[in-house]
């Protein structure tokens, strides 16, 4: 087994593109269709609970997603990237993250005594235990998928995610209609992990075999704290607004900004993760050519900018209705923290690349030191936010995200020699179209009497259709204008070509 894992570190290169888009195809195929189950989900829950149950539950994920991210976002990424790797040093990198995460575990658990304390919320406890197991959950996964996604065999991963998606949606909602309240949220956080360890044991084949060795692990751990570090502080940007939320306005508050969090980070979950393991598998292979490796990257940029974009200013002008279609009448405030998220996809879309470059190339110390400026820029404008609420602090976000983005991307590709002025043209078309049907569509709606009547004598759905058809048009308009050309259209189609083909190309 261990020779295997060697000789498909030297996957050659030839074809290169065509499985990394065949991936990514099936990939977002599959996310896709979670993203619909998961809106159903949504609907139901969002029915059959509290803002206050959801937000019960994020008190304690604002930190277990963070510890319990440890080994799964570092050794991951250590395993796909090494040029050869054994089965020894796999073993021993399995048995260290398993000691880890069981004392993680362990200490998650009297962790959660001093969540009760600080929010005043007994409930807790009991929480913060159950969420404890999803630490070695996924330490005993993490190897076997990252050899999966080293071996760029993402269509069966996808799946068991898929699997896992469908099947937490059914028993949360089997829970909360047995009246468990917030331990129905509960539940659906456990499963996905559940299913995705007895996923990994059955779709890999390799076993950790024999004794460990710290030393020979030590190189991966090495990596794994560095990317830890970036981790730590990228879930304090993602992180403490709902703590302050929770802390400064309660678990009501707090629910209803997790469920417009949710409901803003679903576009960037549908893009960016299915394709972080494929670039990040795609990227290592060619980053001993930096001209190969920018225009890769300039390529993927696009792939997520062109579509990201459109999202972005469909959820933002649609926020309202959208709401009050798939959360309910209870949910109604939810819609102004939505819109206010909204202008942020687009950024936070092109903004997640920059890891690529990173991780691709080995980097995680320059990747640490731009966390730790991203960092404080992040606290100072939540610290400033937190108080007057969750409008405020969505608009933050969104605020903080666009202000990163250019120096982002420039650091990260400073060893290759990146090109800015290059890289942004790849979505300043995408960027300046979507900005300009916003403030049109906003302007029209607003102000230009005939439509605004019509709009108001509609019911929500409707009014989603027209927007949604009407801003697709004019945005897919404005960005052929500005490009003088059908490029990106043709690039789209090439691509949907090329992931449902029947043979490499």
């Amino acid at each position: 087994m261990g020779n295997m894992i060697e000789r498909n570190s030297n996957v050659s290169t030839v074809g290169l593109k065509a499985k990394a888009v065949k991936a990514a195809g099936i990939n977002v195929t599959v996310q896709s269709i979670g993203f619909l189950f998961q809106t159903v989900g949504v609907i139901v829950l969002a029915r059959l609970l509290t803002p206050r149950d959801f937000g019960l539950v994020a008190m304690v994920t604002a930190f277990s997603l963070w510890l319990g991210s440890f080994g799964v976002n570092g050794f991951t990424e250590f395993i796909i990237q090494k040029q050869e790797i054994g089965d020894k040093e796999i073993t021993s990198i399995f048995r260290l993250h398993l000691v880890v995460a069981t004392l993680l575990a362990v200490g998650f658990t009297f962790f959660g005594l001093f969540l009760v304390d600080f929010y005043t919320e007994p409930a807790l406890i009991g929480i913060a235990a159950a969420m404890a197991s999803t630490f070695i959950l996924q330490a005993l996964s993490t190897s076997h998928f990252a050899i999966l996604k080293r071996e760029m065999r993402f269509a069966p991963i996808a799946i068991a995610e898929l699997v896992g998606v469908i099947l937490s949606i059914f028993l949360a909602i089997g829970a909360a209609l047995a009246g468990m309240g917030f331990w129905a949220v509960v539940i659906r956080q456990l499963t996905r992990p559940s299913v995705m360890t007895l996923a990994a044991w059955v779709l890999c084949p390799w076993r950790p075999k024999g004794a460990w060795n710290l030393s020979v692990a030590l190189p991966g751990l090495k990596y794994a704290i560095q990317v830890y570090f970036n981790i730590t502080l990228g879930f304090v940007m993602r992180g403490l607004d709902k703590v302050l939320l929770g802390k400064f306005h309660g678990a009501e508050l707090l629910g209803s900004y997790d469920r417009a969090y949710y409901i803003f980070s679903m576009p960037v979950d549908q893009l960016l993760t299915p394709l972080h393991g494929v670039a990040l598998a795609t990227l290592s292979r060619v980053k001993q050519d930096k001209e190969r490796l920018s225009a890769y990257y300039g390529k993927a940029v696009a792939t997520v900018a062109f579509p990201g974009t459109l999202a972005s200013l469909l959820l933002t002008i649609s926020a309202k209705d959208l709401v009050l279609v798939l959360l309910g009448p209870n949910w109604i405030d939810t819609g102004m923290v939505v819109m206010a998220f909204g202008p942020g996809i687009a950024a936070e879309l092109v903004y997640g690349t920059h890891s690529w470059l990173h991780l691709s190339l080995g980097t995680p110390n320059r990747w640490f030191k731009w966390h730790v400026l991203a960092t404080v820029i992040t606290v100072v404008a939540f610290l400033i936010a937190a108080p007057f609420g969750a409008v405020a602090m969505a608009i933050a976000f969104s605020l903080r995200t666009y202000t990163l983005i250019v120096p982002a991307v420039w650091y990260a590709g400073r060893p290759i020699e990146l090109s800015l002025g290059v890289l942004i043209r790849y979505f300043r078309a995408y960027f300046v179209s979507g900005i300009c049907v916003g403030i049109l569509w906003f302007a029209v709606s607003e102000y230009w009497l005939p439509l605004r009547t019509v709009l108001v004598g509609l019911g929500p759905m409707n009014r989603i259709l027209i927007a949604s058809c009407t801003a697709t048009i004019l945005y897919v308009g404005f960005v052929v204008a500005l490009q003088r050309s059908f490029r990106a259209i043709r690039d789209v189609g090439s691509l949907i070509r090329q992931a449902f083909s029947r043979r490499d190309q």
